[in-house]
Order: C-alpha cells, then structure tokens, then sequence
C-alpha cells in the first residue's frame, strides 16, 4: 500500500479552468525532463485506475488558496465525495501572512483537511523563510493541530522578478521548527537542490520531514536515501507531484534505490499513516 504526499487529482473546476491540464506540461518543461511525456490521465476514473494499480491507497492533495480553479472550496467539494481515497491539505497561499491566516482559520476545523499547504514564495515582498513574521501561520496550524507542508526548491527561489537562489535554504527554518516543534513540517521537494542542509536541518529538528517527491533520482538526491538508510527512516515520505509527472516514473525513482530492507515501506506508506493518524 502506498500514500501519496503530493497529487493532484482532476478536480472538476480544476480542469475546467487550466490548473491540472497546465500541471501536466509545466514541470516537464520547467525542469527539462528529458523522455517523458505528459500523464494521459486526465479524468477522476483514469487517476483512480491508475492508483488502484500501483496500489495508491491514499493521495494527499495539497491545496493552494482562493483562486477559481485552485480553491480551498472546490477543494472540500471534492474531498466531501471522495473522502476515502483523497486527503486534503488547506492551500494558505496568499501575497501576506494574514491572508494565509485567514484560509487555515476559514478551514481548519472542517474534517475534510487534515493538514496546511505553503509555498512561501507566493507572499509579496517575500518573507525569508523561518522569519518570525510568519510566525501567526505556525501559530494557526498549532491552534488547529494540523501538520504544515512547506514547498520548497532552489527552482522556486529563481522565479518572480528578484530571482533569490537562496532563498529556499531550509537551514533557514530552524528557528521556527525549533520554535514550534508540536508542529509537524513536512518540507515538500525537500528542498532540493540543498540536499546535506534539508538532511542536516531534519536530523536537527524531530518534527521535520522530508518529501522528495519528483526530485528524487535528481543529481544528488541519493542522500535522501542515504539519509533514511541512517537515521531519517521514519521522516521520509513518498510523493508523486502528479499530473507534472506520471506515476510509472515517480515510483521507478523511489522502487529503484538502494533502500535498507523495511525502509521504502516506511517511506511509501508506514510514515505517511503514522504523521495523518490512518490505519
């Protein structure tokens, strides 16, 4: 069995206006993959044909924010019919951190959401990660108990119009997991391409973990599993990023590496139930 950390299943609203069909394309381009071509599955029984027969048991949504095609509530619309199968994080992306404030205060009661999703390069001007500006975001995921996934990559750091390569350093978030360390943080993308700091920044902070995603099987990401063989067994969780890659090569990445015996079933599902409290 397997949990998927990071999906994006077609949400009705989400194809009709773009999100998951411009998904399918933009990380292949982005990142220039090389012979890969864009997932076929582009209807809820194709995605779901496609989990049943790797044996994705549960795939974790995360959301954005408030924008049609994107929001929190067609998020819960579709979470209401398809709860068994598909787990939703609250998207908290927004230009300020009341923004962000106000969509985990708006959702974070409803049982359809089990977590926060962030990505902090949507905040203008953008707020160093970790710095205590931000704060009220930790605050709220702990008022509510709900584990925060952060988005972050070297690659995120280099858009907008001040590219800040730096910025996505996860050392940068010490303080604030230190700070607030009831507060599970799952660091999606694992930050790479700052692969010894995410590692180091986790073996250093119990509540970080770490979802590699599609970067697995990247230069240098053999660390992870290296990471995981050593110590961060129970920290490392599995997440496809589809639609931008199709499940045949997001799970080669991770079945392929060279895992300690026991430890790719914690990363495929044993970690993920014990963070979401699933059977």
């Amino acid at each position: 069995m397997i949990i998927d950390f990071r999906m994006k299943p077609p949400v009705p609203e989400w194809v009709e206006y773009g999100d998951y069909n411009q998904g399918r394309e933009s990380a292949i381009k982005l990142l220039n993959l090389k012979g890969i071509e864009p997932t076929q599955s582009i209807t809820y029984d194709q995605v779901l044909a496609d989990m049943d027969k790797l044996g994705i048991r549960y795939g974790v949504i995360m959301g954005r924010g408030g924008e049609r095609g994107s929001s929190n509530q067609e998020l819960a619309s579709f979470l209401a019919d398809h709860s068994q199968r598909f787990i939703g994080f609250i998207g908290a992306d927004s230009e300020t951190v009341e923004g962000s404030v106000a969509l985990i205060e708006q959702y974070g009661r409803s049982p359809l959401f089990r977590g926060v999703s962030l990505n902090p390069a949507v905040q203008q001007p953008r707020i160093p990660i970790g710095d205590p500006a931000a704060d009220p975001i930790f605050e709220a995921c702990r008022k509510y108990g709900l584990p925060l996934a952060i988005t972050l990559s070297g690659i995120l750091g280099l858009l907008g119009d001040e590219p800040d390569y730096d910025y996505a350093r996860p050392s940068r978030l010490v303080r604030a997991a230190r700070k607030y360390a009831d507060v599970p943080i799952i660091i999606s993308h694992a930050a790479w391409p700052f692969v010894a700091e995410a590692i180091q920044t986790a073996i250093y902070c119990p509540n970080v973990y770490l979802s590699p995603d599609l970067y697995l099987g990247f230069p240098g990401s053999s660390l992870y599993v290296e990471a995981a063989n050593f110590t961060l067994g129970d920290r490392i969780l599995y997440g496809s990023c589809f639609p931008n890659v199709t499940y045949d090569w997001a799970l080669e990445h991770f079945r392929k590496q060279s895992w300690n015996e026991g430890v790719l079933d914690k990363v495929l599902y044993q970690n993920g139930a014990a963070l979401l409290n699933l059977p």
